[in-house]
């Protein structure tokens, strides 16, 4: 089998995992949100938030439901992008200015995911802890070794694509000298 050929059949695989990507993570958030009595206590435990779940109303839960799908919004469309990098080369398109795009794009979505992220889970921890007596409300900001990695990750499929873009355009300009 040649080097295209995998290319192509990795390719048909990550297509697969965008598109479960692209349907599982709307629906284990709305989920988390509709049955959220059986999260709470994760986020207890994970957050150290002071939940009180007499506390949270349906507007808390519709809000928090808002503000995950917003914060979730940037990386599913980087996977839209990325989903559209796969389908290309699946189809054995390889190197090109759209491909070298897809990348970058999902590249920065990656970023801003982290950037988001905590300000999200910041957001959320108003509206989980809002109704709470006096004393017992919190806002969490929490920023781990996962996101330094996945801001590392991101700068470098942000290089990856700027050198893919280059390359593809001095082979370019190499082909019209010939």
């Amino acid at each position: 089998m040649d080097n295209v050929s995998k290319i192509r059949r990795v390719s048909r695989w990550m297509v697969i995992a965008c598109n479960v990507i692209l349907i599982l993570l709307p629906a284990c958030i709305l989920w988390i949100w509709i049955d959220f009595d059986r999260f709470a206590p994760l986020l207890v435990r994970t957050q150290g938030l002071p939940l009180q779940p007499e506390n949270i109303g349906p507007i808390n839960l519709i809000l928090g439901f808002i503000v995950s799908m917003v914060s979730a919004s940037v990386i599913l469309y980087g996977v839209v992008r990325l989903r559209r990098l796969f389908l290309r080369f699946q189809q054995g398109d390889l190197f090109n200015e759209p491909n070298a795009q897809h990348l970058l794009v999902f590249a920065k979505m990656l970023f801003i995911s982290v950037l988001v992220s905590p300000v999200a889970g910041a957001l959320l921890s108003i509206l989980l802890t809002m109704n709470n007596p006096p004393g017992q409300r919190a806002i969490t900001l929490s920023i781990g070794s996962n996101e330094i990695a996945v801001l590392f990750l991101s700068g470098i499929f942000i290089a990856v694509a700027w050198i893919m873009r280059e390359g593809y355009r001095l082979a370019a300009e190499n082909k019209e000298f010939v």
